[in-house]
C-alpha cells in the first residue's frame, strides 16, 4: 500500500499613493520585487462597467515576504480582456481565453505595467476539441518572456489530453494528444520548461514518468521513467489520511538546474482565500542522475510557488521576509486553499496578512469572475 501510494486571489488612489504601493513591492536589494501572488482583480462602478471604455480596475496582491495585502489601483481595464478569463501565468505573462477559440497572452497582471501601457499577444485559436475541452486549461508554461527572447513559445495543457504549443511568429500552433496510457482523460497536469536543457516537462498521472517535448515539430516528444529512492515510512493513519487525497504533481527547477517533483495532497473542502484549507502535505524529491528521484525534506535556501503559474523557484535569503526550505501554495479547485509549508516539519500554515490602510477601499466594486489566483515571480525593476 505505501509504494503504491506514494508512487501513484471604488476609490481612485492618486499617482503619489499608488508610487508608494508599488514601492512597497521593492525588496531590500531594490533591484526587483518580491514574489507576490496576484488573488483578485476588481472593477471600480457598478457590475457590467467593464464593457464601458476605461472602467479603473484595481490589483489586489500579497507581498508573502511582509505578509501584506497591497492594491494596485487605477489601471484601465482593456477592451482586449473583456469577458475573459485567466487561467494561468508564466514569467509573469497571464494567459487568457474568451469567445469559443480565442486566446492571448499579456502583461496586466504586472502591477509595474502601470509605467506603460500593458502589451497584448494574439496567439492562433485553440484546437478545435469535443465539449468544453479548450475552455479548461490545467497548466500554462512559457520558454522565456516576450521580452526578452523572440522566439519564444507558450504551452497550454487543456483539459483531458491536449497539449498547443504556440510560436507567435509561426502561421501554425502544434496540437497533440497525450497518450491514454499514460495519461488520464482528466488529469490536471502542470506544465514546466526547463532552462537547462530547453525543453517542456509535465509529470504523467501518479507521477510516475515525465513527458517531455522541446517543441520542434521536427523532434518527437519523449517519455522519462521515474525510479524513485529514499522513500519514508508512514504509520497506517498516516498512510489512510493520503489515501483519502486528491494528488497533483508538479516539476519545478531551480535556476542552477536543480529539479524537483513535488506530490500535493489535499482533502476537498469548502473553505478558500487566506487559509491553508485542505492542504495537508506536500512530498518532495530530488532529481539525481538518470531520472532517480530521491525523497527529501531539505531543499536548502530554495522556497518553491505553486498555483495556477508556471512552478518556480527562488533564492529566501535574496527575498528577506521569506522562509527559506518552503512551499508557498494557492489552491481554489479542491479548497487548498492559500498558504506556506514547511518541508522539514511537515506543516502547513495559513498566511497572515498585515492589513494596509489600502486594503478596504471605499465605494462601490464587482471582482472580475474566472480570474484564477496565481504567484508573480520577481520583476526587475
Amino acid at each position: 500500500m505505501s509504494s503504491s501510494l506514494l508512487l501513484s486571489l471604488s476609490s481612485k488612489p492618486s499617482l503619489r499613493k499608488l508610487a508608494m504601493r508599488c514601492q512597497t513591492l521593492r525588496t531590500f536589494s531594490s533591484s526587483s520585487t518580491n514574489p507576490y501572488l496576484l488573488y483578485r482583480v476588481t472593477c471600480c462602478g457598478e457590475k457590467g462597467d467593464e464593457e464601458s471604455p476605461g472602467v479603473m480596475t484595481q490589483l489586489h496582491t500579497f507581498d508573502p515576504a511582509k505578509d501584506e495585502h497591497i492594491i494596485v489601483g487605477d489601471k484601465p481595464f482593456p477592451k482586449e480582456l473583456v469577458g475573459s478569463s485567466l487561467v494561468g501565468s508564466s514569467h509573469g505573462w497571464g494567459v487568457f481565453l474568451w469567445g469559443q477559440r480565442s486566446i492571448l497572452i499579456s502583461d496586466f497582471c504586472n502591477p509595474l505595467s502601470f509605467k506603460s501601457k500593458p502589451k497584448f499577444i494574439r496567439l492562433l485559436p485553440r484546437p478545435d476539441l469535443i465539449s468544453c475541452q479548450s475552455d479548461l486549461v490545467s497548466g500554462v508554461a512559457m520558454s522565456s518572456s516576450p521580452q526578452e527572447e523572440e522566439g519564444y513559445l507558450v504551452a497550454v495543457k487543456f483539459t483531458g489530453r491536449p497539449v498547443s504549443i504556440y510560436k507567435p511568429s509561426d502561421t501554425k500552433a502544434v496540437h497533440l494528444t497525450l497518450p491514454h496510457n499514460v495519461f488520464d482523460h482528466f488529469e490536471p497536469s502542470k506544465l514546466m520548461h526547463s532552462k537547462r536543457d530547453q525543453r517542456f516537462y509535465m509529470p504523467s498521472s501518479g507521477g510516475h514518468h515525465l513527458w517531455s517535448w522541446d517543441g520542434h515539430e521536427s523532434t518527437e516528444p519523449e517519455f522519462h521513467e521515474l525510479r524513485f529512492h529514499n522513500l519514508p515510512q508512514f504509520s497506517h493513519s498516516e498512510l489512510q489520511l493520503l489515501d483519502s487525497c486528491h494528488r497533483t504533481q508538479h516539476l519545478v527547477e531551480s535556476s542552477s538546474g536543480q529539479r524537483f517533483l513535488v506530490k500535493w495532497y489535499v482533502q476537498s473542502i469548502k473553505a478558500l482565500g487566506f487559509n491553508c484549507g485542505g492542504t495537508k502535505r506536500f512530498m518532495v524529491f530530488r532529481e539525481e542522475e538518470d531520472m532517480n528521484m530521491c525523497y527529501t525534506e531539505d531543499i536548502g535556501d530554495l522556497c518553491i510557488f505553486l498555483g495556477n503559474n508556471e512552478p518556480f523557484c527562488v533564492k529566501a535569503s535574496l527575498f528577506p521576509g521569506l522562509n527559506s526550505n518552503s512551499i508557498y501554495f494557492v489552491g481554489e479547485a479542491y479548497g487548498e486553499g492559500y498558504g506556506v509549508y514547511n518541508i522539514a516539519t511537515r506543516t502547513p500554515r495559513s498566511f497572515k496578512p498585515k492589513p494596509t490602510t489600502s486594503d478596504s477601499p471605499s465605494g462601490q466594486g464587482f471582482m472580475l469572475p474566472l480570474w484564477a489566483p496565481h504567484w508573480l515571480p520577481p520583476f526587475p525593476l
